[in-house]
């Protein structure tokens, strides 16, 4: 069974997740540094997520947007809950091809430390949401 029924379940936990991490400059200042548009798309139930590192304050837009990105990572919902709460390595699932990177490859190394303070909140505000984690 999916981890979340519907797109709003995802876009509900990853909308307080950036509004956190905006609200603290720090956090995103290695992303920001970076000056890329960023579009995660997930399957199961199909999402995305762009994310502005070229505003100030980075811009986190939740659903389909116009435009378009400099880096897109596709990869399955679950897939990704189990990368952010430790589960799977964000490597291993590169390497083994069940991330997909359109865009140059090095550009998403780059993500890590987003992805670190990701994984930092993400089991907390799950809990708040009510999912077990």
């Amino acid at each position: 069974m999916a981890v979340f029924a519907t797109s709003d379940d995802f876009y509900a936990v990853m909308q307080v997740i950036f509004d956190r991490l905006i609200a603290d400059p720090g956090a995103t200042k290695d992303f920001q540094s970076r000056k890329m548009i960023v579009r995660i798309k997930g399957t199961d139930p199909d999402v995305e997520i762009w994310l502005n590192g070229k505003t100030n304050p980075i811009q986190a837009s939740i659903g389909p947007q116009p435009g378009r990105a400099d880096l897109d990572l596709l990869l399955a919902v679950d897939l990704l809950h189990r990368i952010l709460t430790d589960q799977e390595s964000l490597r291993a699932a590169f390497m083994d091809g069940r991330l997909r990177v359109s865009g140059n490859v090095f550009r998403a190394m780059q993500l890590a430390d987003l992805f670190r303070k990701i994984e930092a909140i993400y089991p907390g505000v799950m809990r708040e949401q009510g999912y077990a984690v």
